[in-house]
């Protein structure tokens, strides 16, 4: 597992910890699955949660330097 996948795990399980204790202290699946929803969403918006990879620049090939003699 790549270090994206990683963090996003990490980041999809602290959605659920926060879920869980706020849908918990109302004592409701469906705030539960409010603000589950939300958190995702506002994680994948923010770009903290990557679903796909960034294409990195390609960097430029140096030319081999001829020595002067």
């Amino acid at each position: 597992m790549g270090a994206r996948q990683r963090l996003n795990s990490l980041y999809f399980i602290g959605v659920l910890i926060v879920a869980t204790i706020i849908g918990g202290a109302a004592n409701s699946w469906a705030v539960f699955l409010i603000v589950a929803g939300v958190l995702i969403a506002t994680a994948i918006n923010s770009g903290d949660i990557r679903l796909t990879p960034t294409v990195r620049p390609q960097r430029r090939r140096r030319r081999p330097q001829h020595r002067k003699r």
